[in-house]
């Protein structure tokens, strides 16, 4: 079938219909319907990305509540301190809330002050809830982050 590309626009002699593969669920929200082939290349990949994704958010968490105090630069580059709540803890990282816009990728000081813990944490998910910004952070592992994980969480 030829006709143009719904993701790149360009005219392809070969469309591939990918409204319903399963392979390709994980990024039908896009709204491609016929695609070339390099974008069906392209799709998979990300598809498959985001199954690592959802591998990854398996990761056993526990629901805590510690003090903490997160310290780095805004999305417009401007220098923060807030004290905030860790609601979620994990192997690799922790769930917050925020006020502050940050962009996924930032590092970040991640400070609990009644542990003398700190790290850096990469903000790795940003959703806005609300007035506020769920945020998750990969945190730099360490002897020190496994203990506070086995003391608030069941590590």
């Amino acid at each position: 079938m030829s006709g143009f590309c719904d993701r790149c626009n360009e005219r392809s002699s070969h469309l591939v219909n990918i409204a319903h593969l399963p392979e390709l669920a994980a990024v039908e929200h896009l709204g491609y319907r016929q695609v070339c082939a390099p974008c069906y290349d392209d799709l998979l990949a990300e598809a498959n990305e985001a199954a690592d994704l959802d591998g990854r958010r398996q990761e056993a968490r526990e629901r805590v509540s510690i003090k903490a105090r997160i310290e780095g630069n805004t999305s417009h580059l401007k220098p923060f301190s807030e004290d905030t709540t860790i609601e979620e803890i994990s192997p690799s990282g922790v769930s917050l809330h925020t006020g502050r816009e940050l962009d996924t990728g930032a590092v970040l000081k991640l400070v609990i002050p009644d542990q003398g813990f700190e790290a850096a944490a990469i903000v790795q998910t940003v959703f806005r809830e609300g007035g506020r910004h769920a945020v998750g952070l990969l945190v730099e592992p360490s002897d020190a982050w496994d203990k506070i994980r086995r003391q608030y969480g069941n590590a």
